[in-house]
């Protein structure tokens, strides 16, 4: 059966590679390798750091328990290339994570298929994260108004602020995070 795995669809291959099927995750891996490889090599500073990132996407490939559940593995791939580059730019500009659950929010992954879910808690966790950023002040109205879901006059009251003061901390956020997305969208979608 080895020389027909390159004729195999990929749902296939996928069922074969959680079966623990080496030569299966070979054919997959020759098939995508050099796709994903140029999307990372021109994302990052270094040839040597796109191969260590594409080494860690297929190996977190091959350990994925739902792989059978991911439709389209290309799509996949590409994404799980974006949010690798994103999480080493994160980390090489030093920027901390946030734990996303600590917000409360957005816990719907259950809704969404595999790779929304992947796409949206990696999406959350990176706004989340520019949240903490944000100056003190700011950040604290910004949390009560769009985490805690508070009204406009319970932030004034609790904070002892006047309402026009609120308006232009929330404005400030939004448009912080307005252009952080704007910036993300030119990595996400590359």
């Amino acid at each position: 059966m080895k020389n027909n795995y390159s004729s195999l669809e990929n749902l296939t291959l996928q069922k074969l590679i959680r079966a623990g099927d080496q030569e299966a995750f070979r054919i997959i891996y020759e098939r995508y390798w050099d796709k994903i490889f140029v999307i990372c090599n021109n994302r990052l500073p270094q040839k040597d750091i796109a191969e260590d990132l594409l080494q860690d996407i297929f190996i977190s490939l091959w350990n994925n328990p739902k792989l059978e559940e991911v439709q389209n593995l290309e799509a996949y791939l590409f994404q799980a290339a974006k949010f690798s580059i994103i999480k080493y730019l994160n980390r090489s500009s030093r920027i901390d994570f946030v734990d996303p659950n600590s917000y409360g929010l957005l816990d719907r992954v259950g809704e969404l298929g595999l790779d929304d879910a992947l796409y949206t808690k990696e999406l959350q966790q990176l706004i989340f994260q520019e949240v903490e950023h944000l100056p003190e002040k700011t950040k604290i109205i910004f949390n009560y108004s769009r985490i805690d879901n508070l009204d406009s006059r319970e932030i004034t009251e609790k904070l002892n602020i006047s309402h026009q003061t609120f308006e232009n901390q929330i404005s400030k956020s939004l448009k912080h995070l307005r252009i952080f997305i704007n910036n993300l969208k030119s990595l996400l979608f590359f």
